[in-house]
């Protein structure tokens, strides 16, 4: 399901599964998903300002990308307070394993890997491999 189509805009051979849910949740937001982009069953994108996704990415199932965050100051209830955010972007050739969650305002590099389970908390550099909660970097891509 794609929630505001008007906000989305795809490369070519872009495969979606089951139970994808692009949820645009507001006019200005944009999603933009490159070339050869993958999102297995039940990801979850949630942007209410931007998601620019490279091309040839693997998007396992069960993954969630946010690019806002509810405020919490005390005051008023939280449903009323809105949200901060910024735009998440992800660059070519990336790996997020399954039920990865990547949070606002991060930039995941090229060629990186997330491992499955992995809150993406801050920036991962290039052909980095990440893995747990808060990802952490634990490896690097070798050329073969």
């Amino acid at each position: 399901m794609v929630q505001r189509p008007r906000g989305l805009t795809t490369g070519t051979r872009c495969q979606l599964q089951h139970d994808v849910f692009l949820k645009i949740t507001d006019d200005s937001a944009h999603i933009v998903l490159g070339d050869g982009v993958f999102l297995g069953r039940g990801v979850e994108l949630d942007i209410s300002f931007g998601l620019r996704i490279g091309s040839h990415l693997l998007i396992a199932p069960g993954c969630f990308i946010t690019d806002h965050a509810h405020r919490f100051e005390r005051g008023a209830t939280i449903n009323l307070k809105g949200c901060v955010g910024s735009v998440v972007t992800v660059g070519d050739d990336v790996w997020l394993g399954t039920n990865v969650v990547v949070l606002a305002g991060v930039t995941i590099g090229s060629g990186a890997v997330i491992g499955a389970g992995a809150v993406v908390t801050r920036d991962v550099e290039p052909a980095c491999v990440v893995a747990g909660v808060p990802a952490r970097l634990v490896g690097r891509r070798e050329a073969k």
